[in-house]
C-alpha cells in the first residue's frame, strides 16, 4: 500500500519574491534613513550635549568649582549641588587630558574619587567638612595646574 504525499502548497513564482524583497529593502532603507530635525554639526552618529559647566581645562574647572561653592554657601539649591557633583567627577577626566606625569594626576584622580563618594554618600545639603574636602581639592588642582609645562610658560611669562 503506498501512500500518496500531500500535494505541497505552490512555490512563489520568482517575479513575486523579488518584488517582496525589493519592498521589504526600501522599507528598511527609508526607515534607516531618517533625518533629524536639527543639522549634525559632527561626524560622531550621536551628537552629545554638552553641559553649560563643562570646564576648559583643569583650572577651569577649579574655578568653577570655587564659584559654585561660594553659590552653594550662600543659598543651597538642588541644581548647584549636581553640578559640584559632576564638576568633582570629572577632575580625573580632566586631569588625565593634560601632559602631568602619572604620578602627579593619579593623586589627583584618588582624592576626587574620595570626594565625589563623600557628596554621594547622602542627599543632605553640603555640611562644612564636605565644602572643605571640595576646598583641599581645588588648592590640590592648582598645584597640579602650576606642574603642567604650558601653563608654567603663560604663568612665567606673565610674571614682571
Amino acid at each position: 500500500m503506498t501512500r500518496k504525499p500531500k500535494p505541497s502548497q505552490p512555490a512563489l513564482p520568482r517575479h513575486r519574491l523579488w518584488i517582496s524583497a525589493l519592498v521589504l529593502s526600501l522599507l528598511a532603507l527609508l526607515v534607516g534613513c531618517s533625518t533629524d530635525d536639527a543639522p549634525k554639526t559632527s561626524l560622531f552618529e550621536h551628537d552629545h550635549v554638552v553641559s553649560s559647566h563643562w570646564p576648559s581645562d583643569l583650572a577651569d574647572l577649579s574655578s568653577k568649582l570655587r564659584s559654585r561653592m561660594e553659590e552653594y554657601g550662600d543659598s543651597p539649591d538642588e541644581h548647584l549641588r549636581h553640578e559640584i557633583e559632576d564638576l568633582v567627577d570629572w577632575v580625573s577626566e580632566f586631569a588625565a587630558d593634560t601632559p602631568l606625569s602619572e604620578t602627579d594626576w593619579i593623586p589627583l584622580h584618588e582624592n576626587s574619587q574620595a570626594v565625589s563618594a563623600n557628596l554621594k554618600a547622602t542627599d543632605e545639603a553640603f555640611a562644612s567638612d564636605d565644602l572643605k574636602q571640595i576646598e583641599s581639592l581645588c588648592q590640590r588642582i592648582d598645584e597640579s595646574v602650576s606642574l603642567i609645562p604650558e601653563h608654567f610658560a603663560s604663568v612665567k611669562a606673565s610674571t614682571p
